[in-house]
């Protein structure tokens, strides 16, 4: 977790995560001694002044009745304040120098094209990115100007917090988590022209529709056994399944499913080749033989605690757990102090 990070939530939530906070220590200034934070900047912090420092939020939600998955969070740079003031001051030369307006404004877009926009670090290809690619490939879009990863609110917060570290490491930027009104969609967004012109170039993934560009693994992570098999990770932890099957749960399966008939058959194939997937047809590919996914659990693994909850669930506790029953184990100390990805001892 990096301190300098900022936590912005929607209007009222952070006033309404530090009171229900203080009523477990009885008021806002013992709050304050409990989390050590200053008296004064915590009451502005409750008028919603200033936004939470990450490190802040999490002794809140630590102390409150309130679960992180019930809150619309955005993560900001450390920057983020002097983006503000930057319009602020546009706004006042705006007025002062309307006739020079569109003269400075051509230049200046000269020469962001120039600059190519932000700069990010660009990363050698390992398995970090080889599985962020498996991620984009299963539930993710590319423009050229963004790259977002779709997934559901009630259960995928902790693999976004897990993707938006990969995405630092990789590319030293701050991706964007927020949840769309009135679904269960979340969203993790990287506002980025570079990286996404990095993935264009570096690895073939075209801009647009995946499945009318018929968009596939790239041919140089499918020559490298580690590779492929970090991006197979992503993609089963995007558009597979690790779940139960049949009547009352008696079977357990893992399966990809994917309209995507080309990488559907490279999924498959990956799958043969490392002896754990035994079925596919035009819709989907794997297994439900209980010694091949625990044999997946020792190659493969998984970064998605969802994924992990119901699998270490059924294999060690000998619990075959709805996808609704998986919340209750997410802070359980065993999940919390996981490192992902998360894989069983050969």
């Amino acid at each position: 977790m990096r301190e300098d990070r900022r936590i912005k939530l929607k209007k009222w939530q952070q006033r309404g995560l530090i009171l229900n906070a203080a009523k477990k220590t009885s008021s806002i200034k013992q709050l304050s001694i409990k989390i050590k934070v200053p008296y004064s900047t915590l009451k502005k912090y409750a008028q919603e002044v200033f936004l939470l420092p990450e490190n802040v939020f999490k002794k809140l939600i630590g102390l409150s009745s309130i679960k992180e998955e019930e809150l619309e969070i955005t993560y900001l740079s450390n920057n983020w304040g002097k983006i503000i003031g930057g319009k602020k001051g546009m706004e006042t030369i705006q007025k002062k120098y309307p006739e020079k307006i569109l003269e400075w404004r051509k230049k200046a877009i000269r020469k962001s094209h120039l600059n190519n926009a932000k700069k990010i670090k660009i990363p050698p290809l390992n398995e970090k990115l080889a599985e962020l690619v498996g991620v984009y490939l299963g539930d993710g879009t590319l423009t050229k100007y963004f790259i977002r990863i779709s997934g559901d609110c009630r259960y995928d917060i902790p693999y976004f917090k897990y993707l938006s570290e990969v995405i630092y490491e990789l590319f030293s930027i701050n991706p964007s988590i927020r949840k769309e009104k009135n679904r269960n969609t979340l969203y993790l967004t990287i506002l980025s022209k570079n990286v996404c012109s990095f993935l264009n170039k570096n690895f073939g993934l075209r801009y647009g529709h995946k499945i009318k560009n018929k968009t596939c693994i790239p041919k140089k992570i499918l020559e490298d056994e580690k590779l492929s098999i970090a991006c197979f990770r992503g993609l089963i932890d995007t558009d597979g399944s690790i779940s139960r099957r049949g009547r009352r749960g008696g079977q357990f399966c893992i399966q990809f499913t994917s309209h995507n008939k080309e990488l559907l058959k490279q999924v498959h194939e990956i799958g043969k080749k490392i002896e754990v997937f035994t079925f596919g047809d035009k819709t989907g590919s794997g297994t439900n033989k209980q010694e091949n996914i625990l044999k997946f659990f020792k190659i493969v693994g998984s970064s998605n605690l969802r994924h992990i909850v119901r699998f270490h669930q059924r294999f060690y506790k000998n619990k075959t757990l709805y996808q609704r029953d998986v919340l209750k184990h997410y802070e359980k100390p065993f999940y919390i102090n996981l490192t992902l990805p998360f894989k069983v001892a050969l």
